[in-house]
């Protein structure tokens, strides 16, 4: 009898709260950095446990919406490996005046792709009179290319921009 109560109680438990509307729930369960390991970490650290650092690789790119603006960010070191093979590496790519992106992978897949991309919006905004290029646009044809090469290109884009 005491295994079916437990069971009941769980199964009611487990019933959402009717009185939650969707942005709350989303809300709830929504993902990001919290500080639930900090008081662990310093019970830990206290009786003389060493944590592990964080490591350091890879390349950092990040996309910001603002009210009135967009903004791109990246690092601008370029590894292979555990070695620095260039300090100063431009990861930021423009692909139409109103467009840009932010790239990481490799760096010669990454310049390729970006430079074909940006060619061909520019016969695209000639193609439609001069017209300003849509980001959608890029974007399917990015993603399509990308896609179809089935992860042998290897970059990974950001992809930001403005107007229609």
């Amino acid at each position: 009898i005491l295994a079916q109560v437990s069971c009941a109680r769980r199964a009611v438990d487990a019933i959402p709260n009717p009185a939650m509307d969707y942005i709350t729930a989303v809300e709830a369960n929504r993902g990001g950095f919290d500080f639930d390991n900090h008081a662990r970490n310093h019970l830990m650290e206290g009786h003389g446990i060493k944590l592990r650092g964080a490591l350091k690789s890879g390349t950092t790119i990040c996309g910001v919406c603002c009210k009135d603006a967009v903004v791109l960010a990246a690092d601008t070191r370029a590894t292979a490996g555990s070695v620095v093979a260039d300090g100063n590496c431009s990861k930021l790519h423009p692909i139409a005046s109103n467009i840009c992106c932010a790239g990481a992978g490799t760096a010669a897949d990454l310049d390729h792709q970006t430079d074909l991309m940006a060619s061909e919006m520019k016969m695209l905004a000639l193609q439609m009179g001069g017209r300003q290029t849509r980001v959608s646009s890029v974007v399917r044809k990015l993603s399509s290319k990308l896609f179809n090469h089935q992860g042998y290109i290897g970059c990974a884009l950001i992809m930001a921009g403005g107007g229609i």
